[in-house]
């Protein structure tokens, strides 16, 4: 159902009057507001280097407060430590996602606002439009839920539908160019090794949500999967064992059957959760968030250009755009202007730091996230499978290290034994 909200124009800004989608006791100071000079700023930024649009979709939600990987449904089991958790059967549903969540179309141009899901009780995240422009992926948990689910609905609000269901949280989805959807979920049934939530890794299904898969098998968490230009699709992995627990997570990049697993940018360069990862339109580098430390909640950091031709690690291959540690969910319009989110505002952020505000939720506790452009876009390459799921074994392919990084100077023999290290997974808390 599309709820529509009814808009006049006051002083400088837009303000939204009328809605149906706010109980009566919610006052004005709540609602969503619309800078009028948005379609001037619009024009100026993209006009001639990016696709001109003028719709977004977004998520509406009250904001996590653990760290940027604690962002399901719930925790293993409740605990001294969280007291403030209530038991709902046997699932525990912590106070990180609080109830109310929306999800949102706004016209720049003209300040109409359309709320296609509305659940006072539930919470709504990771929106990622089609190919078509007109079709929206999201994750959904149902209010009196503990689990995220993967549904899809129309532009215009019509056409809900489940794709996903099960004791899971499914989130982070993302269109394939072969007609699937890659998504992270904890599926896997295994545990962050030091605290209580569940670990996602990467998955896929068909575009109906039918004949799921694994995609990863990482033992920590691999999130944010993102389809880049020539068919891989770029992630963040989360390493482990063996290194450091809160120092390595960084970008990566598979085929979309799972094959080929490899580094793409910072495998050996601690510091930074380099998170939410997109391509740059008519480029090979990625704009991402650089979250400082092991991260910080909602996936907050610099918004940061990679650059992968200098190599996987070099510290010269990245630049941050803006000395804003609080931003988020950016998204490419152009190789020089992104729409990023930070609290209850959505931006227009420029290549030279500028920030220029969209939209704004005046709600108290309430945030915008995950603004996308409502506009069709061409499918990426398709890498055909290479995977032949009716055999029983794999084959496993070992390459000349005598060729591989920080070898100069050892010469052949030098090197006699390998050491093969099985990560275990932590599968209960």
């Amino acid at each position: 159902m599309t709820l529509r909200i009814g808009i006049v124009l006051i002083g400088f800004g837009w303000i939204l009057c009328g809605s149906p989608a706010f109980s009566a006791n919610e006052s004005a100071k709540e609602i969503i507001s619309v800078l009028d000079d948005t379609g001037i700023v619009l024009e100026k930024a993209v006009g001639n280097d990016g696709s001109v649009f003028d719709e977004i979709v977004y998520a509406v939600r009250r904001s996590g407060s653990d760290h940027w990987y604690a962002n399901f449904g719930f925790y293993a089991c409740p605990t001294h430590e969280y007291p403030s958790q209530r038991v709902e059967g046997k699932v525990c549903v912590p106070p990180i996602y609080k109830e109310g969540g929306r999800l949102c179309r706004t016209n720049l141009r003209t300040g109409k606002t359309d709320v296609l899901i509305d659940d006072p009780k539930g919470t709504v995240r990771d929106p990622k439009v089609h190919y078509d422009g007109k079709t929206i992926v999201f994750s959904y948990r149902k209010g009196g839920r503990p689990y995220f689910n993967l549904y899809e609905i129309q532009a215009d609000g019509t056409g809900l539908k489940q794709l996903t269901d099960g004791r899971f949280n499914d989130i982070e989805p993302t269109y394939l160019p072969d007609g699937g959807i890659m998504f992270c979920s904890d599926r896997c049934r295994r545990f962050v090794n030091c605290w209580r939530t569940p670990v996602a890794v990467l998955y896929r299904c068909d575009g109906d949500g039918r004949n799921i898969r694994m995609i990863s098998s990482n033992i920590e968490h691999d999130n944010t999967p993102w389809v880049l230009p020539d068919g891989r699709v770029m992630y963040m992995r989360w390493e482990y064992v063996d290194r450091s627990q809160g120092a390595f997570h960084h970008l990566w990049t598979t085929n979309p059957d799972g094959t080929s697993q490899m580094v793409y940018y910072g495998n050996q360069r601690p510091g930074y959760v380099m998170i939410d990862a997109k391509p740059l339109p008519g480029s090979n580098k990625v704009v991402a968030i650089f979250s400082p430390g092991h991260g910080r909640p909602e996936h907050c950091g610099y918004v940061t250009i990679v650059d992968p031709n200098l190599g996987p690690d070099d510290p010269a291959g990245t630049s941050r755009i803006c000395s804003d540690v609080g931003l988020r969910d950016p998204y490419p319009l152009s190789q020089s202007s992104f729409l990023v989110a930070k609290g209850a505002v959505i931006y227009l952020l420029s290549k030279d730091g500028t920030l220029t505000p969209l939209c704004r939720l005046d709600k108290p506790g309430f945030a915008l996230h995950e603004p996308r452009p409502l506009l069709p876009r061409p499918r990426e390459r398709v890498i055909s499978p290479r995977t032949d799921l009716r055999q029983k074994t794999g084959t496993l392919v070992l390459a000349d290290i005598y060729h591989g990084r920080s070898m100069k100077g050892v010469q052949q023999g030098e090197v006699e034994k390998l050491l093969v290290l099985e990560q275990l997974p932590k599968p209960v808390n």
